[in-house]
């Protein structure tokens, strides 16, 4: 039996897995949205340039980028409950390893770790939650899951001032790692045969030229193009959105912070929105299609020099929120693209491949951009480009998911 193959019968989705996954993702995402408030700390603490502090923001991505597919395998070895748990510990290792660091290698060796942890999550939950849900409420469910970053980044935003006040940046890693722990092991409780006598079990079954045949469907590398050019676009807005602030408008971090959160938990509101909109039958590209023509609609507003600076903040807002719609049509088209149930996990790890690339050189790209043109005056640049190559990837996506 294969991790996604233990799906349960009509009418007995198990909508208490479906929130353990989605918290795991949020605990993840935790781990995202604590960098940008603690950049300034940091860099001034070790030395780090911009584009260094870029880099930082970004390699919790970069074993999503490089691995996904050999984790969604792992994934299936394992079965997603173990791999979630085991998401969580490494998660843990990284962070504390990040908190006593004394130079920048062993910062971002700790980042590296928890950027496995990352990854190891973003591709066993979804899997849970497939296996846990009906046909009728996977898509809704899928849409609740796209939620997890921007919630779990905008708490940690939000929070990170407070913490990074009292104990410092370091003390706010150490925090990270204690809740990793903490949620490893309500991970561990709640997903344990006895609790869920359905739960997908490992498969030994599917190897590499299993997963070189899946690897073949276009469909999914289309739905990671999109979610990829996305990323860069949203993640570098998250990322350097309280810098920008503190540095080009003359925000205090604890203001910068609060707005730098708003950002990111609009998003949110993008999510279940396309959730809704894909439970009640609206097809999946033309909801990619409305998030890049926000971006598109928004950047010059964010970021132009001769903008109105009253007009930045709500349109950073407004970018997030209507930018949000396109992860929940990526994560549900995926599994969509599958032919039966053991290609969900490798379906889904393309899609975490294409997204977490955009995540990872999303904000050192846009540092790079904005220092070479001398300001943050150019940023909307970058951001209209992505928006209207993301529109030419959705006539690619609609013809190939017409009738999903």
């Amino acid at each position: 039996m294969t991790a996604a193959a233990a799906a349960p019968e009509p009418g007995q989705t198990r909508w208490d897995i479906v929130a353990l996954a989605v918290m795991a993702g949020v605990v993840a995402a935790l781990q995202v949205g604590k960098v940008p408030p603690a950049l300034p700390e940091i860099r001034a603490d070790l030395d780090l340039s911009l584009v260094a502090g870029g880099w930082l923001a970004s390699l919790l991505h970069l074993f999503a980028a490089l691995f996904a597919i050999l984790i969604s395998m792992a994934t299936d070895r394992l079965g997603p409950a173990r791999m979630a748990v085991a998401a969580m510990l490494i998660t843990a290792l990284g962070s504390a390893l990040g908190a006593v660091s004394e130079s920048t290698p062993v910062l971002f060796t700790g980042r590296a770790l928890e950027s496995m942890g990352f990854v190891a999550t973003s591709i066993a939950a979804p899997t849970l939650i497939v296996a846990a849900t009906t046909p009728h409420h996977r898509s809704l469910a899928l849409g609740f899951w796209s939620a997890y970053f921007p919630v779990g980044a905008a708490i940690a935003m939000v929070a990170a001032p407070v913490l990074i006040a009292s104990a410092g940046w370091r003390g706010l890693w150490f925090t990270g790692a204690a809740i990793s722990i903490v949620f490893a092991i309500v991970l561990a409780l709640l997903t344990a045969p006895a609790r869920w006598p359905g739960a997908p079990l490992p498969s030994r079954s599917r190897g590499f030229s299993d997963v070189f045949v899946t690897l073949r469907l276009p469909g999914p590398y289309l739905f990671a193009a999109s979610f990829f050019l996305y990323a860069c676009a949203i993640f570098a807005l998250m990322t350097w959105m309280p810098t920008f602030l503190i540095e080009r408008m003359g925000y205090s971090l604890e203001g910068a912070a609060l707005i730098g959160a708003a950002v990111v938990l609009v998003n949110t509101v993008g999510n279940l929105g396309a959730a809704w909109l894909m439970h009640r039958g609206m097809p999946r590209w033309s909801i990619i299609a409305i998030s890049f023509l926000g971006i598109i609609g928004t950047a010059w507003f964010v970021f132009a020099g001769s903008a109105p600076d009253g007009l930045r903040v709500p349109a950073a807002i407004a970018m997030s929120c209507i930018g949000g719609v396109l992860p929940a049509a990526c994560l549900a088209g995926a599994p969509a693209q599958a032919r039966n149930a053991s290609e969900v996990a490798t379906c889904s790890g393309v899609v975490v491949h294409g997204s977490n690339a955009g995540n990872l050189l999303a904000a050192p790209i846009f540092a790079a951009v904005v220092t070479y043109f001398g300001g943050w005056s150019n940023g909307h640049l970058p951001m209209i480009g992505l928006g209207v190559t993301g529109l030419f990837v959705v006539l690619l996506v609609r013809a190939v998911d017409r009738g999903r």
